[in-house]
């Protein structure tokens, strides 16, 4: 008998579930869902998907397939149960016109139509150059002047403008312009950009700039430009990114920018159309130098949105899965692919949003109409929440530092002085758990009555004891404010040793 040939086929057997082809679970998700606040689990958030037509102020990321970075039919089962309105598109000049004159779209109907299948209405980013037509063509295209490319860029953009009319909800023109030093090229490329598509589409709506951030002297140069030029009137939208380690430290930065904005029309609202956070250490792009994990980038991504959410800003979360820039494997998705572009995992990144595009959704706002009191030394970021106009709960997040990889939460005394709550409950935004704020989790050894938190009910402020709280948001919020279901949604449902797609 040969036990050589015997032991090397049990070997080669048993390493058939771990192979590339298969599809892997996050460990660092089963983590967080076993740590979360010691208080009984009494449901999870119901995610939502996505519905074309429903009001929503999220988005997500399906960039840069115009390059191949990634393969939108890898992700595409994926991006409906994000419960996102919206998709960024990169239309890509280069990969629609690969000859003078010759249009091949068929790749950019596949996507367009794809999003529309999945319930998301997408929306697209003009962008970059044509190596027909200049010689830089990459993401660091020169933004051509008048002249033949600039004719030959307008053609374009009619092209893309008529086959799109009635599926494309807003048309971005370029992305980080600031590569370039003269904000009077980005004015004109704006304005002759967006009379190509007014020429054709007289509804959809434009956005400007695509900034690499809301604080930069270029925006307003190249605005006073886009004014003198007579191009204001078409802008409906300003668009930048917010990349900053502590992500709330963009605020002031944002607020004076729609100062600013008000100068130029009272009609252009910002957007922030492009931001994330890497699950690990990068060498380059954004936050690169920083070592992130999966779960300080969804406690990131979750403290930028809902930040944004206060200060009513739509917000686009880049991006749906790890972009493979041939130099590097970028680690900023919701998915995680390997190198072959294939879905691998979904990040706890992914589980957030969902969190939060069911919770946040067309009937919630934010409202500053509220005094919190807390007995905590760190900064705190909260708010309460209004569903329908009534105030229904608040969250509260730390906010001093960088997300750090810690599960720890303090326990601290709140008092929120012009909120009454009749049945609050406490939701996990990162796993979805929602817990009563009733009892301890006797599992855990926390079911010693005077370990409660204490809770006082008055119609015009409530009290909580000993209410966990971290880096990263939870709220308080009405039980009948929020969908929630009994069983969760994101359990396993094959033995954990075996790889799969939960």
């Amino acid at each position: 008998m040969n036990f050589k040939k015997i032991i090397t086929g049990i070997l080669l057997g048993l390493s058939v579930p771990v192979m590339a082809d298969t599809a892997h679970d996050s460990v660092v998700w089963e983590k967080l869902k076993d740590n979360t606040a010691r208080l009984q689990i009494v449901g999870y958030v119901n995610p939502h998907p996505s519905i074309l037509g429903q009001a929503s102020v999220w988005s997500v990321g399906a960039e840069t397939m115009d390059r191949n970075y990634a393969i939108f039919e890898n992700y595409k089962e994926y991006l409906g149960q994000t419960g996102v309105g919206y998709a960024r598109l990169q239309s890509g000049w280069q990969r629609c016109e690969p000859e003078k004159g010759k249009y091949d779209f068929e790749w950019l109907d596949k996507h367009v139509e794809g999003c529309l299948e999945q319930g998301v209405q997408p929306w697209m980013c003009l962008c970059y150059g044509n190596k027909i037509y200049a010689t830089e063509h990459d993401l660091g295209a020169a933004i051509f002047s008048e002249g033949p490319t600039m004719d030959a860029w307008v053609r374009y953009v009619k092209e893309i403008a008529k086959r799109y009319k009635g599926k494309v909800s807003m048309y971005e023109v370029w992305n980080e312009p600031e590569r370039d030093e003269y904000p009077e090229l980005y004015a004109r490329l704006f304005v002759n950009t967006a009379k190509a598509i007014r020429s054709v589409d007289k509804d959809v709506k434009i956005a400007g700039f695509g900034a690499i951030s809301p604080e930069h002297s270029y925006i307003r140069k190249a605005l006073d430009k886009i004014q003198e030029y007579g191009g204001i009137k078409y802008m409906d939208y300003l668009t930048y990114h917010a990349y900053w380690p502590t992500p709330e430290d963009i605020t002031a930065e944002v607020k004076r920018l729609k100062e600013d904005l008000a100068k130029y029309s009272p009609t252009i609202k910002l957007l922030q159309g492009e931001t994330g956070c890497p699950a690990q250490l990068e060498y380059g792009h954004a936050l690169y130098s920083y070592e992130w994990t999966e779960t300080s980038q969804a406690k990131w991504d979750c403290r930028n949105m809902l930040n944004h959410f206060r200060m009513g800003i739509p917000y686009s979360v880049f991006t749906m899965v790890d972009l493979h820039y041939g130099w590097m494997m970028q680690s900023f998705g919701l998915l995680r692919m390997n190198l072959r572009k294939e879905f691998q995992y979904k990040r706890p990144k992914y589980y957030m949003v969902r969190n939060v595009t069911s919770i946040f959704d067309g009937s919630m706002r934010a409202s500053e109409d509220i005094e919190i009191e807390h007995n905590s030394t760190k900064s705190v970021s909260a708010y309460a929440l209004e569903k329908d106009g009534k105030k229904v709960g608040f969250t509260i997040w730390f906010d001093g530092e960088i997300p750090s990889n810690s599960l720890e939460r303090d326990l601290l005394t709140v008092k929120v002085n012009g909120l009454g709550l009749k049945d609050p409950v406490y939701v996990d935004m990162i796993t979805g758990t929602v817990h009563s704020l009733a009892s301890r989790r006797a599992d855990l050894g926390f079911d010693n009555p005077e370990a409660v938190p204490e809770r006082k009910n008055h119609p015009d402020f409530c009290k909580f004891k000993e209410l966990p709280v971290w880096d990263a948001p939870i709220l308080v919020i009405e039980r009948s404010a929020i969908d929630i279901v009994e069983t969760d949604p994101n359990k396993r449902t094959t033995d954990p040793f075996w790889p799969n797609r939960y």
